[in-house]
């Protein structure tokens, strides 16, 4: 019997619970959350059995004591199994907040490890004396490999606009915040020649760079020749990946102008691309209005308290301007509950 996967049990043990054919799951789907393919068949028995014992998972998963106890409590550390009280049985917890969580984690460790990578300029600048000790015009743009570092923002705008001319299919772009003004008609003429040429081109822009005059018409202007354009109130780290290969990330988040790192590492593409794609479908259409900074706080209120009394009190407004906002924000998030209506903010990274 194969060990990973839960089976038909034997005659001794026809009251335990087992997977039916018409349910069996093939593979590891949960291992990109760390969850491995024997704790994934146990949770999902868990789920379909709950309150079953260790004796019991270990009959129906086809496994021995030992390595059923090592999966319930490789589960419980992972936050998806819960032992009932009193009682020598396990719950699996609901896959939705235990599936969310996971993903949480798994995606702030992805963002720490880019910290590092992109923070790591002291590697860049030994791997840059060797580079310039072998070849007289490599300097700091170095050859093409795996990491390479630009410096300065009219390299930056250069690199940009090379990697986009031989860019083929894709170009994803992210704006953490304003555009600087030396820099946006340089950009704006870029893109428009790329949309021209038939480069897709997917974009979000943080709310604090579309407050601006300049880059809302910009980012509209993209829109209607046919690039996708997005937008979020959430933290944005600045990154411009081309055709899934190479990616261009800000050495310094919060200054573009210091310079950029340029990246083909497959591993660490493949976290920018996962994070790229976890930031567009939780931001939203620029058509679509952001959430101002008082409905951002009576969201965080609806998360956290259960009554409109206490959350009008906490922001100290009167409780029919509470309600009116409440209500105003349930439409918008077309939820039928508060708490709906906070996991939705939540989902579109409102909050």
């Amino acid at each position: 019997m194969d060990a990973l996967s839960c089976g038909a049990p034997t005659r001794a043990a026809v009251s335990a619970p087992t997977i039916s054919e018409g349910t069996r799951v093939e593979g590891n789907a949960l291992a990109v959350l760390g969850v491995s393919a024997r704790e994934e068949s146990v949770y999902r028995l868990l789920l379909r059995s709950p309150g079953i014992g260790i004796a019991a998972i270990a009959l129906a998963c086809g496994l021995d004591h030992d390595a059923a106890r090592a999966a319930v409590t490789g589960l419980r550390e992972l936050g998806l199994a819960t032992a009932l009280n009193g009682r020598p049985a396990f719950d699996g917890v609901d896959p939705q907040a235990a599936v969310e969580r996971l993903a949480r984690r798994r995606l702030d460790g992805l963002q720490d490890e880019i910290r590092r990578v992109v923070s790591a300029r002291h590697l860049v600048d030994g791997l840059l004396e060797d580079q310039r000790a072998g070849r007289q015009r490599a300097g700091r743009q170095g050859a093409s490999g795996e990491l390479r570092y630009v410096e300065g923002i009219d390299q930056v705008i250069a690199c940009v606009d090379e990697l986009s001319f031989f860019a083929r299919e894709e170009r994803l772009t992210t704006h953490p915040g304003p555009i600087i003004s030396a820099a946006l008609d340089a950009v704006r003429a870029s893109d428009l020649k790329y949309l021209r040429r038939g480069l897709r081109m997917r974009t979000i822009l943080h709310a604090s760079a579309l407050d601006s005059h300049r880059i809302s018409r910009f980012a509209t202007e993209l829109a209607e020749q046919g690039a996708e354009v997005r937008g979020t109130a959430a933290p944005l780290e600045r990154m411009v990946v081309f055709d899934r290969r190479t990616a261009l990330v800000a050495t310094d988040p919060q200054d573009i102008t210091r310079g950029a790192l340029v990246i083909r590492q497959p591993g660490l593409l493949s976290h920018l691309l996962a994070l790229f794609e976890r930031r567009w479908s939780q931001s939203c259409g620029i058509g679509e209005r952001l959430p101002s900074g008082v409905e951002r706080e009576v969201l965080r209120a609806m998360a956290r308290v259960d009554k409109d009394e206490a959350g009008a009190r906490a922001l100290d407004m009167s409780l029919r301007t509470y309600r009116g906002h409440v209500a105003a924000l349930m439409r918008r998030l077309d939820a039928p509950n508060r708490f709906q209506a906070a996991l939705a903010a939540r989902n579109r990274n409102w909050l």
